[in-house]
């Protein structure tokens, strides 16, 4: 691909670009409506999902409330990360925030089930799972004191690596991993024989540039924005966790309007957001492809190869079950998975 080619990519995925250091932000404009929402992101405000947010969900939210509640954005980490948001949240500087997969767990540590290695295996099982379970992650998440608005995806996440193919389940010993995403990626990893360095967010690029670390789990919107697209050599796309993305506000915000916006805001769910959700996938495959014309090699991993990897993986499923989230509900996601692949045979 021509150089001028993937530094316009770079330029349309920098919405998702978690931990870069410098953000084209903005900050929040003023808001006229009767309502108003002070919301954060990571994402810069200019291009990818934080448009996609604008020119999708805005409109419907502007038409479900007649204009009365309006979403102030500060958008490029002008109010910290993940986790800072859900302080500022908790003490009224913010009402809402757009969450990264590792936010979305440490707001609603229930919703890590969701991102168990070798969980989904496609896009479909994840859709017809949100359609089952929404309400059940709605009750977790509103027991924390939040309301989930939009549930979204960051990506089904692959495998970087400087030096490895990581095909075999012996790479994962060889490789220096970067791990940030919290306890789960940390045991995934060692799991698979790794001794993962961790790293804060911000931490990611650098470390890789300097040779800290030479591979890590990450989605491809995030290795094009952070243009490591030219450090890595390989990747092997074996879609090893799901990873989710959501926007939540605090249940004092979310209460303080009419409850009949409420049910129109609801209804957004089972339209626009599903147009969303189009929209961002296929930047991910955008940025995928990109990659892979600009020259990083895709791994091909023999079958019995990646059974090896998916079998040591699964075995933290019953590890973690009851201790970061409720056993019930892995039971009952698997009890949907396994009805909806029984109706595709």
């Amino acid at each position: 691909m021509p150089k001028n080619s993937i530094k316009t990519l770079v330029i349309l995925c920098l919405c998702l670009c978690i931990g870069l250091m410098i953000h084209p932000y903005a900050g929040a404009k003023k808001c006229k409506a009767k309502y108003c929402f002070k919301l954060a992101s990571l994402a810069p405000k200019s291009i990818g999902w934080a448009k996609h947010i604008r020119e999708i969900i805005h409109p419907a939210l502007k038409k479900a409330t007649s204009g009365n509640v309006e979403l102030n954005w500060f958008w490029g980490g002008l109010m910290g990360n993940d986790k800072d948001y859900i302080q500022k949240m908790k003490i009224g500087q913010l009402h809402g925030a757009a969450f990264s997969g590792q936010g979305v767990v440490l707001l609603c540590p229930e919703m890590a089930v969701l991102e168990l290695p070798f969980m989904f295996n496609d896009y479909r099982e994840v859709d017809y799972i949100r359609k089952k379970m929404i309400s059940t992650f709605d009750r977790y998440v509103e027991k924390r004191g939040y309301k989930l608005i939009v549930w979204a995806d960051q990506d089904f996440d692959q495998i970087y690596s400087v030096k490895f193919k990581m095909d075999r389940l012996e790479d994962f010993n060889k490789a220096r991993f970067l791990t940030w995403y919290g306890p789960m990626e940390h045991k995934l990893l060692t799991t698979l024989g790794s001794s993962p360095v961790p790293v804060n967010v911000t931490e990611v690029s650098p470390s890789i540039l300097q040779g800290v670390g030479d591979a890590l789990i990450a989605p491809a919107i995030w290795v094009i924005g952070s243009q490591l697209y030219g450090k890595f050599k390989y990747v092997n796309p074996i879609q090893i966790r799901y990873s989710p993305t959501a926007v939540f506000v605090t249940m004092e915000a979310w209460n303080s309007i009419p409850q009949n916006y409420r049910n129109n805001i609801m209804t957004i769910r089972n339209k626009e957001a599903y147009e969303f959700l189009k929209r961002t996938r296929e930047d991910s495959k955008k940025s995928f492809d990109a990659m892979v014309k600009y020259g990083i090699k895709v791994s091909e991993m023999k079958p019995e190869e990646l059974n090896r990897i998916r079998e040591e993986s699964m075995k933290i499923w019953m590890e973690m079950a009851d201790k970061d989230f409720p056993k019930e509900l892995l039971d009952e996601l698997l009890l949907h998975l396994r009805q909806y692949r029984a109706g595709l045979k």
